[in-house]
């Protein structure tokens, strides 16, 4: 009886062997994941649902969850041209005016209607009826600046549902977009803002997090909102910054005003004060030489007439080299381009790399919204730039992209969204002045004017970036910021501008505060664009009428060329070496080749060589049953023979 049971058991496990060997293993991607929940609140506070974990997939929409957990035929709606408008959830229906239905998302007020948000993992839903007896909202408001001006303003407060305590992390995705904002968790430091809008965290810059004009002592995951704070994520760097600011010799600064100032017969009364502008600018480049010089300082320094640090061009290639020509957003490569311009080199042949093409033929022109499309369109038209006819993106094609984005109230939004903000359309200005010829671009920056001249009477036009963004436009238009179109409470904008500069030279960006390079940075731009203005020369970002010729650059490129061909020699007579070998041993030297192409996939990557383990499992499982019905059968001729 042990015997047999022993039989048995050895059996089945030679069975479980083959099958074991003959599948291969499945590795699960980890699905733990952060749940979400929906909750639904009635009248009087009261819960019609409790936060009820729900399940999803990829692209639904609020709605669609919102129909998944309760049902569509209790739910009241009204399909209109914005999408679908919620009257009533279980028999609960507001009349639209004094009794509403509220949409938030983790506790902030949903920028968009529930069938058009589309649900990220974790998301914890809110449907709340809102009527007389419920208190207003608390509300916030919330502004991203990046490393080119600011990418998001809200025009009017956030509202957040206070009981669910929502955080200035939870502001900023709602109101940026999950796809926007790059973030990580960490076991030991937890949440770490990884990049804005495609603005990565790379050392030495990062995204600082300030509340109400300060810097959080806390991150933005677990500072918990409070009514009418003004939350504010700021790319800035954390670097020391050198303290070299002192005042030029009084005869430098003279001769440095005089050179400014070498077409002053172009000025006229209207224009702002030309010997306090030139000071202004002067001091300005003080400050700026005192600290690290990056692209846009660079272009205001040669329109300023100013010598760009050698060390400038030095970084570049360094960028350029260690990037090998490639880099991840698009602005990056139009930056340098300008700045490239801007220091006297050749960005169509640059330590061997064509940045010029990396823009015309991008893939990635529009993954940070409009940015790249209006900085890749100032890149090509700064030395006029030659495009090919067979560009990916043509001048055109730029153009019309922008013309396209530009909403009805004359402004443009960066990621191309209906509310407008104003560094994003002073951006798209400056970049559509040189095409005012053409009568619907004319007819688009019109409009575009008057949406930042409204604004700016209307005082929405509160900090230094915003006003030298909107100067850079307006100098490029050939309009005057001193003009009366830009004149509030008898302070015009270039006025406005010049208020926020401090004694040593730099500027601060909204209340008064110390120097910093970056709100610096776009004002030295704006009042240099001004000073071109008032002399009559080229908008700000023209910084050469025709490409500029490479030279060293062009004699390193032959030479490389040159060693490639030598190279490429040397291959071709390896190749035929090798052949005469494989002709002469009756080798097929196509045989390897041939059988890896096998191994490959129909887009020509090669598949997981898998199936060799496979059936080794399969063989072995087999001769361990083959051994088995062997052992049976000696034991039971044994039997029988006893």
């Amino acid at each position: 009886m042990v015997k047999r049971m022993t039989n048995v058991m050895l059996s089945f496990l030679l069975i479980f062997a083959l099958f074991s060997g003959s599948f291969q293993t499945t590795v699960f991607a980890d699905a733990e994941g952060e749940i979400g929940t929906l909750t639904i609140i009635g009248e009087d506070g009261n819960f019609l649902l409790e936060p009820t974990e729900y399940d999803y997939e990829e692209g639904d929409t609020a709605f669609d969850v919102l129909v998944n957990v309760v049902g569509e035929e209790n739910i009241e709606y009204e399909q209109s041209s914005y999408g679908k408008f919620i009257q009533g959830i279980n028999d609960l229906v507001g009349d639209g005016v004094s009794s509403y239905w509220s949409f938030y998302i983790n506790g902030i007020g949903s920028q968009v209607g529930a069938d058009s948000y589309e649900v990220y993992e974790g998301d914890n839903l809110t449907f709340r009826f809102m009527d007389e007896n419920v208190p207003q909202d608390p509300s916030v408001d919330l502004m991203v600046v990046g490393d080119e001006g600011t990418i998001k303003e809200t025009q009017w407060p956030v509202n957040f549902y206070a009981e669910e305590e929502p955080t200035a992390f939870d502001l900023l995705k709602v109101v940026m977009g999950n796809e926007n904002v790059d973030y990580s968790i960490h076991p030991q430091w937890g949440l770490s803002l990884d990049g804005i809008a495609g603005i990565p965290v790379e050392d030495p810059y990062w995204w600082a997090f300030y509340v109400n004009d300060e810097q959080a002592n806390v991150g933005s995951g677990s500072y918990k909102l409070l009514s009418g704070d003004e939350i504010l994520f700021n790319y800035e760097s954390w670097a020391p910054v050198e303290d070299d600011n002192e005042a030029p010799d009084e005869d430098e600064t003279d001769e440095q005003n005089g050179e400014s100032n070498g077409n002053d017969d172009s000025t006229t009364d209207d224009y702002y004060d030309v010997e306090a502008l030139s000071a202004a600018v002067q001091q300005a480049i003080q400050y700026v030489l005192g600290n690290a010089i990056g692209e846009w300082e660079a272009i205001a320094l040669k329109q300023a007439g100013e010598d760009i640090p050698l060390s400038y061009l030095e970084n570049v290639k360094e960028a350029v080299k260690d990037a090998e020509g490639q880099f991840r957003n698009i602005t990056d490569t139009e930056r340098y381009v300008l700045g490239i311009v801007a220091a006297g080199g050749d960005p169509t042949a640059f330590q061997g790399y064509n940045l010029v093409e990396a823009i015309y033929n991008g893939d990635n022109m529009t993954r940070q919204g409009l940015n790249g499309v209006i900085y890749g369109l100032i890149a090509l038209d700064s030395a006029n730039f030659e495009v090919p006819e067979n560009a990916v993106w043509s001048r055109e094609a730029l153009i019309e992209h922008l013309l396209d984005a530009q909403n009805n109230d004359g402004g443009w939004e960066w990621s191309g969204g209906s509310t407008s903000d104003l560094d994003t359309t002073a951006m798209v200005l400056a970049a559509l002045a040189p095409y005012q010829s053409d009568e619907t671009v004319s007819e688009a920056v019109d409009k575009g004017i008057n949406y930042l001249s409204e604004s700016y009477h209307a005082g929405k036009i509160d900090n230094s970036s915003t006003a030298a963004q909107t100067v850079i436009a307006l100098s490029a238009l050939g309009m005057d910021a001193n003009g009366t179109s830009f004149t509030r409470n008898e302070t015009s904008l270039i006025e406005f501008l010049l208020s926020f500069q401090n004694e040593d030279g730099g500027f601060y960006w909204k209340d008064e505060a110390p120097s910093d390079s970056f709100s610096t940075e776009q004002a030295f731009r704006g009042i240099v664009a001004y000073q071109l203005f008032v002399q009559g020369n080229a908008s700000l970002y023209r910084l050469a009428d025709e490409a500029p010729v490479s030279t060293e650059e062009e004699n390193n490129a032959e030479t490389d060329n040159d060693e490639n061909e030598e190279e490429k020699e040397e291959k071709e007579e390896k190749e035929e070496k090798e052949t005469n070998k494989d002709e002469a041993t009756g080798i097929d030297s196509d045989s390897e080749s041939s059988n890896q192409q096998l191994e490959k996939n129909e887009e020509g990557d090669l598949l997981p060589n898998t199936a060799t383990n496979q059936f080794t499992l399969l063989l072995i499982g087999l001769l361990l049953l083959l051994c088995g019905i062997a052992f049976y059968v000696i034991e039971r001729r044994k039997r029988l023979i006893n």
